[in-house]
């Protein structure tokens, strides 16, 4: 069952569940059905540099994506391995072909670099050949580093599924080293895509907040702004947003509180709601351009609330949702208590929209303690992240022609909402006030 719903020109559309390392997803985008008829071109590989990204494939010809983007065989970069194939269909991609042919065994890759640097690694992966979990697992060193811990395809994606293992790599020489550490059975990779980030080799904080304060201080106005309104954000969202204290303040223990109350408000808007919450966002504060994004957040139960932590383009002013791109790192309902959405929408050229997102259930409710939700985002791909675990990735490669991928700048959105057209209205059993506390957040790029 799928859910749609608009939040101040935001949707969110949340696919099925399954157990937590989950197997359930929803992506728009056409899967192609066939592979384009382009003969091999036999081009040399150049080094990745500013402007140049490696792509390449485990064929002994060139391939050409959905997007456009021409990729490369791979033999001339791996270490080890020999290349299997399969004929299964592919889901959560349009480019198929990308994952049916793969390095069987592979121990590695040497990929040049023009100058030291950090670089976005997205290696693409597929179980194709019907294995269960836990029978084959491997690591991802990178320079001498442990960058992927434990990656199992199938517990993480499913069988025939598209997925992605993502991460930044510094180098301080001329060569990006990547090595598959295999713990069970022979690790398969189907594509590899290196793109460069920066010229710091060492991963710099580009925002943090561990909220401080003494008890009753609100959040540093050089950070965050607020909204402020009861219009119910296209969603008929029951509570009015206020900077006021009682709905956005820090404890005094190093957390931010974001309460949300029952009570009745009319805000400057002239509009009256039964509750008041707060939302804060980092707009014409901070905004950033790939890199991880995490906060440790123990969100509120009880029907009717909808805690989130997400990203909003910077250029939502100028183009409008869902151009802008918006990447949802954490939504939580409270009629769902043993659940949490990661999600991405974007736009296309036509005026519609792309949507990727999963589901996550957990073991025991989200709200019963604090959890890290993060986001790992490249130039070619974004992978979300519950407690350190990747719970959904997509790639530019992935989506259908026509869909718009985010090169662009995101700032950074903190919210409680009630009630609407997602979480539902609240009932006489939902507790009041409901806090979503904050330990911190960061950036890292």
């Amino acid at each position: 069952m799928t859910v749609t719903s608009l939040l101040h020109g935001r949707y969110l559309t949340v696919a099925t569940a399954f157990a937590f390392a989950v197997t359930g997803t929803h992506f728009a985008g056409a899967q192609s059905a066939a592979r384009p008829t382009k003969p091999p071109v036999n081009l040399a590989l150049p080094a990745v540099g500013v402007h140049q990204s490696v792509r390449i494939v485990a064929s002994r010809g060139s391939e050409e994506d959905a997007a456009g983007q021409l990729w490369m065989p791979d033999a001339d970069y791996a270490v080890g391995g020999r290349l299997v194939a399969s004929s299964n269909p592919i889901a959560r991609t349009s480019s198929p072909w990308l994952y049916q042919r793969a390095r069987k065994s592979v121990r590695g890759y040497n990929i040049p670099v023009t100058a030291p640097g950090s670089y976005f690694v997205d290696l693409y992966v597929a179980e194709t050949h019907n294995v269960h979990r836990g029978a084959r697992v491997w690591d991802v060193r990178a320079e001498g580093h442990t960058v992927a811990k434990s990656v199992d395809v199938v517990k993480q994606a499913g069988l025939n599924t598209a997925w992605h293992v993502l991460f930044f790599a510094p180098v301080t020489d001329r060569t990006l080293n990547l090595r598959i550490v295999r713990h069970h059975g022979k690790p398969i990779i189907a594509a590899v895509q290196v793109d460069y980030h920066n010229a710091s080799p060492v991963a710099r904080t580009l925002f943090h907040d561990g909220f401080n304060g003494p008890a009753g201080r609100q959040p540093s106005g050089v950070r965050w702004r607020y909204a402020i309104g009861g219009g119910g954000y296209g969603n008929h969202e029951l509570q009015t947003y206020t900077k006021h204290p009682r709905n956005v303040a820090m404890d005094g223990q190093g957390h931010l509180f974001i309460t949300a109350r029952k009570e009745w408000w009319r805000g400057p808007d002239g509009i009256t709601r039964h509750y008041t919450s707060a939302r804060i966002n980092t707009s014409k504060r901070f905004s950033f351009k790939y890199g991880t994004a995490e906060a440790r957040i123990d969100v509120p139960g009880g029907k009717g609330m909808w805690p989130a932590f997400w990203t909003l383009g910077g250029n939502v002013g100028s183009v409008g949702w869902p151009l802008c791109g918006e990447m949802d790192i954490m939504e939580a309902i409270g009629r769902q208590p043993m659940q949490t959405h990661g999600t991405v929408h974007g736009g296309r050229h036509d005026g519609g929209e792309w949507t990727a997102g999963r589901t996550v259930t957990l073991r025991q409710p989200v709200a019963r303690d604090y959890h890290i939700y993060g986001m790992v985002w490249g130039p070619s791909a974004i992978s979300m992240l519950l407690d350190g675990r990747p719970i959904m990735t997509v790639s530019r490669s992935d989506l259908a022609p026509g869909d718009v991928w985010f090169n662009h700048t995101f700032f950074l959105v903190l919210n409680l909402a009630v009630g609407g057209d997602f979480p539902h209205d609240p009932t006489k059993s939902t507790p009041f006030p409901a806090i979503m506390a904050v330990d911190y957040v960061r950036v890292t790029g």
